[in-house]
Parts: C-alpha cells; structure tokens; sequence
C-alpha cells in the first residue's frame, strides 16, 4: 500500500525504511472517516493508533471551563493516539476529521509489536514524539515573550513549514483554519488576532479567505515572527 507513494517529508512514514513502511501499513484495519467525525475523545480509555494515509485531523483539547483549543493538525504520513497506544493512558485530547479521512487503526498490542521488531522505526516515532513536547515548550516561551502580532506570524509559519502548498499566489496553508482555531493555538483573543491579520493584509503579507490563509510576502512574515534574516524562508512538505 504505502509502495510507490511519497509522503510529507516531516511525516513519520517518510523516514521509515520501505521495508518498515510496508510491515506498518500492513497491519491493523484500513478504516474511511467522514468530513467533521470524532476518531478520538479527550479522557476516554481507547488504545488504539491510527497511521493517516490520506486527508486531515485536528488535534482539540477542553479545559476545566470548557474553553477548546486547537493544539495540532495532522495529516497522511503521522501517528495519531500513539501517546495512549504507548502507555494505555487516557486521552489527553480529542481528534476529529477535517474533511475526508483515511487510515490504518492498529491495536496497542499491533503497535507495540511493530516497535519491538523495527528498531528504526522505534527511534523515529520516539523522535516524532519528542518534537511535538518540544513544540509545546516554544508555545509557551512565545505566550511570555512575543506580543499577539508576532504570535500570528509565528503560528503561521509553524503551520506552512507543516502543510504548505505552492500556489500561484504564494505559499498557501494546505488545511483549513478558522480565525478562532487560530487564536485558541496562541492563546489571544480573536479580537487581537484579527487586528493583527488585518494590519498582514494591509501590508501586502497574508490573503485571507473563509479558513484560507495564503502568504504571499514570506519574509515579512518571517521578520514579523521575530526570525534572524539568514533563516528567512519556510522549508514545506
């Protein structure tokens, strides 16, 4: 299944060997999720991982007052639910659809025996899991030391390093965002947010549609996000 297809670069799956690749999407069961389905619920005591081949999910937490905030997207070529399939924990979030989905569901004990027998494969998944904790600590540092409109450009080219696409226009965002998902991430006000889109787009920086965010000066973005000029380009899948 997974021969012959190339998968996001900063996925996972592409940094399996082919032979790893292949055992993994083996196993399990192939499984099709409508736009906006629930694969996942925050607190629930599932196990199982899914392997994304094909569309979108968004990762959502609710706190105790029952604010949701967007944490992450995915898409084909990640593991979703592999915290739980490691340790049998609860959910720490809940994972919907972003349009059509499809996928490979593995039990934990699939898993787990998958990882005992491909080494490699071991470290990339560990090393996939230490860079979502350690994109977690930069959100944090970015709350305390950037103000909202530097938060924005961060947020974006965070987002466009992960699911850009090359478009006539610019460097479009691949996966669709509401302006609320987007302040949820930063931990602003939509108020805030939309005042610092609205200066990007007077500037000639972003277009904005309905969920669509298109970059069409990169490094202004860049500088805006607070990055050194050497560094001002965002490398995509």
């Amino acid at each position: 299944m997974s021969r012959g297809r190339s998968w996001p670069a900063r996925s996972p799956l592409a940094r399996f060997s082919e032979a790893a690749r292949a055992d993994l999407v083996a196993l399990g069961r192939h499984v099709d999720y409508a736009p906006d389905t629930t694969l996942m619920r925050q607190g629930e005591h599932s196990t199982h991982v899914l392997i994304l081949l094909d569309g979108h999910v968004k990762v959502v937490t609710t706190s105790y007052n029952g604010k949701t905030v967007l944490l992450a997207l995915r898409s084909r070529g990640d593991l979703v639910g592999e915290l739980a399939g490691l340790d049998l924990s609860p959910r720490m979030a809940t994972v919907q659809t972003a349009g059509p989905v499809s996928a490979r569901a593995l039990t934990s004990s699939e898993f787990h025996s998958f990882l005992e027998t491909n080494p490699g494969a071991a470290r990339t998944i560990t090393g996939s899991v230490a860079a979502k904790l350690r994109l977690a600590t930069e959100r944090i540092l970015d709350y305390s030391s950037h103000d909202v409109p530097a938060r924005v450009a961060r947020v974006l080219v965070r987002l466009l390093h992960d699911h850009g696409v090359r478009t006539p226009e610019g460097l479009a965002l691949g996966i669709r965002v509401s302006q609320p998902e987007l302040a949820s991430i930063i931990s602003a006000s939509e108020a805030a947010v939309s005042k610092a889109l609205t200066d990007l787009r007077g500037r000639g920086v972003v277009a904005t549609g309905y969920r669509r965010f298109t970059v069409t000066d990169v490094p202004a973005l860049m500088e805006q996000a607070g990055f050194p000029p050497k560094s001002r380009r965002i490398p995509y899948s």
